[in-house]
């Protein structure tokens, strides 16, 4: 392997203070509330659910005009 020379020399200060940061610490943040439903999914349940609705009532209104006898 060839020696590969690198382009950025490494400086230490002569005076002053050096600090070195390596110490990678966990941080900690709020929890995101994220929810169980997205509002279109909701909508959509909502749409689905008086559609199920009305047809159980025209259901019902065919049986009940069925069931009177016609004299």
């Amino acid at each position: 392997m060839a020696d590969v020379k690198s382009t950025f020399r490494e400086v230490l200060p002569k005076q002053g203070q050096l600090s070195v940061e390596d110490v990678t610490t966990m941080v900690l943040c709020k929890p995101k509330l994220l929810p169980l439903k997205s509002m279109t999914l909701e909508k959509l349940e909502k749409m689905q659910q008086a559609a199920q609705d009305t047809l159980r009532q025209q259901e019902m209104a065919v049986k009940k005009n069925r069931k009177k006898p016609t004299d």
